[in-house]
């Protein structure tokens, strides 16, 4: 109960979604730095499936080695009362494997500050989900609607900055990372569930490392290589980086979902593409400064506020 009431006020839950979210947003100038630096061409789906799967089993890792000293109690008592394997292997099919599946493809094929704001999209899935799951607890109010249609159109503002969606669809650039939004989306709802019955930081450090066994595995079939003793001091800082954004977003996340209604978490996606698409301006070079991007933060902002106001 203790746990509940510090992870459910609202200054504990605005800190950690916007660490959470900016971590995530650091991930995407990452993805995009790893390929060039592990030399993944755009067409070498194995390679980039290995690329996930290496960064993934050190960030569960570090995450289940979080878990022992964070929830030994719990840890004990969800060993002696077997834990929910067949709800871990969910988690992981569909947070990391799929997810990151659609994720590091579509990556491979926009822009740092493209991949961002489609993602963003991923509030807009989430707030749909919760309201087809949670009935009764996640109702749409036309306050919740109208900050996701802020939301909404604040990441759409954003991309009007480029003009890039008028440029062309491709399946395996824009409709992977739709469908990554859309798994991402269907994983806060697998992973809110099975947190129930067991502790929420062991639950995020065992289905990232199991997830990333499954991305490896599939990695090796699809033929793919990584130059593991090439790439220098710079590649693996960078790959322990991108393990650690997983390892405390991940963890920060599962943890805001177990003690708090879906709806009012997930919302803070709509930060995602904003840090992305600073943070891949800033370190990739890419352009985004204009008023398109000005005007979109706000709507972001207030966006958020909407949905979780309360009289």
């Amino acid at each position: 109960m203790k746990a509940e009431k510090i992870f459910s006020k609202t200054g504990t839950v605005l800190s950690l979604a916007i660490i959470s979210t900016l971590l995530w947003g650091s991930a995407f100038p990452c993805v995009k730095a790893g390929y060039r630096i592990f030399q993944v061409a755009d067409g070498d789906m194995g390679s980039q499936m290995l690329f996930a799967g290496i960064r993934f089993f050190i960030a569960g890792l570090m995450t289940i080695l979080v878990s022992l000293f964070m929830e030994k109690q719990e840890y004990k008592k969800d060993v002696v009362r077997i834990w929910p394997v067949g709800g871990i292997l969910l988690v992981a099919l569909v947070q990391t494997c799929l997810q990151y599946f659609f994720y590091y493809v579509g990556m491979a094929h926009v822009t740092g500050v493209k991949g961002a704001i489609l993602n963003g999209s991923m509030a807009f899935f989430c707030v749909i989900i919760a309201r087809i799951f949670y009935k009764e607890k996640e109702k749409i109010t036309g306050r919740k609607l109208a900050g996701c249609l802020l939301g909404i159109a604040g990441v759409i503002i954003v991309n009007l900055g480029k003009g890039e969606l008028g440029d062309g669809f491709a399946l395996l650039g824009e409709g992977f990372m739709i469908l990554s939004a859309i798994v991402a989306a269907l994983g806060s709802l697998a992973n809110k569930e099975v947190s129930r019955n067991m502790a929420p930081v062991a639950l995020c450090g065992w289905q990232l490392t199991l997830g990333a066994v499954m991305l490896i595995v599939l990695g090796f079939v699809m033929g793919g290589n990584l130059p593991l003793l090439e790439i220098g001091a710079a590649g693996w800082l960078l790959l322990l980086y991108m393990s650690f954004i997983s390892a405390a977003a991940f963890t920060l996340w599962t943890i805001l979902l177990k003690y708090n209604p879906m709806g009012r978490i997930t919302v803070y996606n709509f930060l995602i593409p904003v840090f992305g698409s600073i943070l891949s301006a800033l370190f990739l070079g890419e352009e985004m400064w204009n008023v398109y991007t000005l005007s979109a933060l706000p709507l972001v902002c207030v966006g958020i506020y909407f949905v979780n106001w309360k009289k």
